[in-house]
């Protein structure tokens, strides 16, 4: 059986998500491939050591571009800030190796279709990591909405949430822009915009408010002019948009929102139906349907089994968390790999949602509707 020999490039947070993931992502389904955790990059020596022996990888070390042009490795997995992301994607992607890269894509767009360049021209498998979409309640909503059970979309409604930023390290790296910093539209907004147009298809024009909070805890936010002067991040937005089939969407964003525990929600309604989903409840949705019995009209849960795509467990109730969904969408990757296909969503697909964050951006800036660029035919195929 063919071995993929993995590069992790990163092993903070996200290192620690992924190594696990990578660890049963094998186990959990045949995926006919072995997978090695080969090498752990980061920013020292000795830092690299430490976390690959923690984490199970066989070697360690602290330069990434001797990592990437090695031989040893057939795929490089980017765990960084995402401002190192292009540099580390272009040079893997040149060196033949499949390439895994933490979303955002990057914090510009410009860079984003370097990278979506790059892995064009190398043929290789590329995928980005918006893991929340393949979470099989989210999955089961597209499914119904492909197979023409809830009709034609109308009206979506997303929203992420969290508390944390009340007691996050002012000196994290995602506390500037110079650190890599994408503020909350483009750190957490991506999701939100994933799922969107994974559901609905192609956001068309978007129009935006947002708002960055002042530096102490019990400040408000600040004004507009202070947050352009000061190029602050953005720490909540919300924004209305229009797809490209005529339905209307609404987003919220916000890293001020207390007591709310990584709260991804949406809905949304559709001719014949409408769909609810709270990833604080991710085993069940909501689903209703127009041309029920009037006794029976309403919303009914679902709690997701292997009956639902991306389900593994037959018993309802088991669980699927958070690195659990990572693993599904590794597994989506790696199948990719051995069948020399494309997988989803790739860094087309990651360009294409950096594009309509910075067209949030620049209609909060302007305070009017911003387009957003068409995809590209080739990325579209």
């Amino acid at each position: 059986m063919k071995e993929l020999r993995v590069a992790l490039i990163g092993g903070g947070f996200m290192g620690r998500a992924h190594s696990l993931a990578l660890a049963i992502a094998p186990l959990a389904e045949d995926l006919g491939v072995t997978v090695s955790k080969q090498v752990l990059v980061d920013a020292t020596p000795e830092l690299a050591e430490d976390l690959a022996r923690r984490l199970g990888w066989t070697a360690s070390s602290g330069s990434w571009e001797e990592v990437v042009a090695s031989p040893d490795v057939d795929i490089v997995d980017i765990c960084t800030p995402p401002g190192l992301h292009r540099d580390i994607a272009v040079a893997a992607l040149r060196a033949g190796k499949h390439v895994f890269c933490e979303k955002p894509i990057t914090n510009n767009a410009g860079e984003a279709e370097e990278m979506q360049a790059a892995a064009t021209a190398s043929g290789c498998v590329t995928q980005v990591g918006f893991n929340y979409r393949h979470t099989p309640a989210v999955t089961f909503s597209k499914q119904l909405l492909d197979s023409g059970r809830l009709g034609e979309p109308l009206q979506f409604r997303g929203s992420y949430l969290q508390d944390a930023a009340f007691n996050a390290d002012p000196h994290r790296w995602r506390a500037t822009r110079a650190t890599g910093g994408s503020g909350m539209v483009g750190d957490i907004g991506s999701h939100i915009l994933d799922i969107a147009e994974l559901l609905f298809g192609d956001i068309a024009r978007v129009c935006a408010l947002t708002r960055s909070k002042g530096p102490n805890s019990a400040d408000g936010w600040v004004s507009a002019t202070a947050q352009e002067s000061g190029d602050l991040l953005d720490d909540a937005g919300v924004w209305i948009a229009e797809f490209n089939n005529g339905a209307v969407g609404s987003f919220s964003v916000n890293g001020f929102a207390s007591g709310r525990k990584n709260q991804i929600s949406f809905g949304f309604d559709a001719s014949r139906g409408a769909v609810e989903f709270d990833w604080n409840r991710r085993e069940e949705f909501r689903v209703s349907y127009v041309d029920e019995p009037a006794d029976h009209s309403g919303f009914r849960t679902i709690h997701t089994n292997n009956q639902h795509p991306n389900g593994w467990w037959r018993l309802a109730g088991l669980g699927t968390g958070y690195v659990d969904v990572m693993a599904i969408e590794f597994q989506k990757f790696l199948r990719a790999i051995v069948a020399g296909a494309r997988a989803h969503p790739d860094f087309g697909d990651g360009a294409r949602i950096q594009r309509i964050v910075e067209a949030v951006r620049a209609s909060a800036a302007t305070r009017q509707w911003s387009v957003v660029p068409a995809r590209p035919i080739e990325a579209a195929a």
